[in-house]
């Protein structure tokens, strides 16, 4: 009884090409897999349209709070996907309700809290949203309050905030700002109107 090294030469080759053979079937099904499935899918632009996008609001006292909320609507025809919101200052707290898809025809309000409690001054600060977004993929929020100090006597803050309220040079939103809580810069004065 010999070794036939001929016999054990060709079973090995046989089993490399069965090996060989069974890498490169499962190898050609992981790429054809690939290319017939893919995770990154380009998204299509969208048009969105936000209302009242640059506002002005009225002072706020050091160490207070200003709720804000911006309409944002998807008028195109894809679904808007938001990937980022980008505060332009660490004082400025998204909601964590705000959603980040809005079908196409839909609106949704987006919800922020600035928090005054840092300097005091003309705060003038924007919300970057990012996403489908056309024509650039960024919408852009502004709004800008002044900061005051604490008063001693609460009631000579609110006359001053009144008279600066029903002066002239401010453009309040078709003169009843208690509606909306700001003013923006297209609306006509009251000489105007």
């Amino acid at each position: 009884m010999g070794i036939n090294i001929r016999h054990i030469k060709a079973t090995q080759r046989t089993a490399l090409r069965s090996a060989f053979g069974i890498l490169l079937f499962v190898a050609l099904g992981l790429v054809g897999s690939s290319t017939l499935t893919s995770c990154h899918k380009r998204l299509a632009l969208t048009i969105v349209e936000v209302e009242d996008s640059v506002r002005h609001y009225p002072s706020v006292v050091l160490g207070d709070e200003l709720t804000m909320v911006y309409v944002l609507r998807n008028t195109g025809d894809e679904m808007l996907v938001i990937t980022d919101i980008q505060p332009a200052c660490p004082t400025i707290e998204s909601a964590a309700e705000n959603v980040t898809t809005i079908p196409p025809g839909e609106e949704v309000p987006m919800k922020f809290v600035y928090h005054a409690d840092k300097n005091i001054g003309l705060a003038r600060h924007s919300i970057r949203l990012y996403g489908n977004i056309a024509p650039k993929g960024v919408a852009e929020l502004v709004f800008d309050t002044h900061v005051v100090r604490p008063s001693i006597d609460l009631s000579d803050h609110e006359e001053y905030h009144q008279k600066v309220l029903r002066s002239v040079d401010e453009h309040l939103l078709d003169g009843r700002y208690s509606e909306k809580g700001y003013y923006t810069d297209d609306h006509p004065s009251r000489e105007e109107e």
